[in-house]
């Protein structure tokens, strides 16, 4: 096992603020860490709305490939960004425990989601957050949004949009929980992203010893049980879903909510499976949106 660990992690201030939380618990073990940053499709082409990656993490495979080269010890990852089928050679080796798997809305003037006007221009580039507001809110107007939390507030301020979302996990590791009203929204009704609010590390196949001591295993079922129906229902980025697991003691509550671009709700799942499911239990409860 190496004294020293080169963590690889994107640039920005939240993917840099979730690396350097991996980085501090290492620390704590006695490894000797370094940081190295690499650049992602989704940092280069900032023009382009995410849903046009699909399939080829756009903020992950440069990293892993990286990891696989041998140029870093682990990966630092979002986990909603990580793909289901991973760089061959590399694994999700821990999963630190979930912040807030909940969507954040800011807007300028306070306003919640529910009291904003007709016509109102809420800033998004996610296809899941543009089709949870048309099902809730078909009055409002929807235009692109990209970049960092930086970017995105100063956009809001300046009155480019009426209302954005965030991640409230990012606000936290921030630190900007304490300093932005914002509304969090209730996740069985504006349903996150699968696996919103996880930092994953990855290693090499051989190597998950490395960080294993890290996963927070409450957490790591519940985002296995996400990711098995997101390979389930073979979806990406690309198609407006929800999906959100919570542990309610020995059972775990699945919601999984699949909407058309224009809010329609094609498929909406709220069920519950033994907190020891296997993949047959998550196709059995799918099988009406499969068929």
């Amino acid at each position: 096992m190496p004294e020293s660990i080169v963590i690889g992690t994107r640039g920005s201030k939240l993917a840099l603020a979730q690396a350097e939380k991996v980085k501090g618990i290492l620390e704590k073990k006695g490894f000797e860490t370094e940081l190295k940053i690499i650049k992602t499709s989704g940092d280069i082409k900032r023009d382009r709305p995410l849903h046009e990656f699909r399939g080829i993490g756009a903020f992950v495979r440069e990293i892993d490939l990286a990891l696989k080269r041998g140029e870093i010890d682990i990966a630092v990852h979002s986990l909603k960004d990580v793909p289901t089928e991973r760089v061959e050679g590399t694994v999700i080796a821990a999963v630190l425990e979930r912040e807030s798997p909940c969507d954040a809305f800011i807007t300028k003037d306070g306003k919640r989601f529910e009291e904003l006007e007709s016509s109102s221009v809420i800033g998004t580039s996610s296809l899941r957050r543009r089709a949870m507001v048309l099902k809730l809110r078909k009055d409002l107007k929807i235009e692109n949004l990209r970049g960092n939390v930086d970017t995105r507030l100063r956009k809001l301020n300046e009155g480019m949009y009426d209302g954005i979302f965030l991640a409230e996990a990012g606000l936290i590791r921030l630190g900007w929980d304490k300093k932005l009203k914002y509304q969090r929204l209730d996740p069985k009704i504006f349903v996150p992203s699968a696996n919103q609010g996880i930092i994953a590390i990855a290693t090499r196949e051989n190597e998950k010893e490395l960080v294993s001591f890290m996963n927070h295993e409450k957490t790591y079922r519940e985002a296995m049980l996400e990711r098995a129906v997101i390979s389930e229902l073979g979806i990406g980025c690309a198609i407006p879903a929800g999906i959100y697991a919570e542990s309610e003691g020995r059972k775990i509550r699945l919601v999984c909510e699949i909407l058309k671009e224009n809010g329609e709700i094609t498929a909406r799942i709220d069920e519950k499976l033994d907190r020891d499911y296997s993949q047959s239990d998550v196709k059995e409860i799918l099988r009406e949106v499969i068929s």
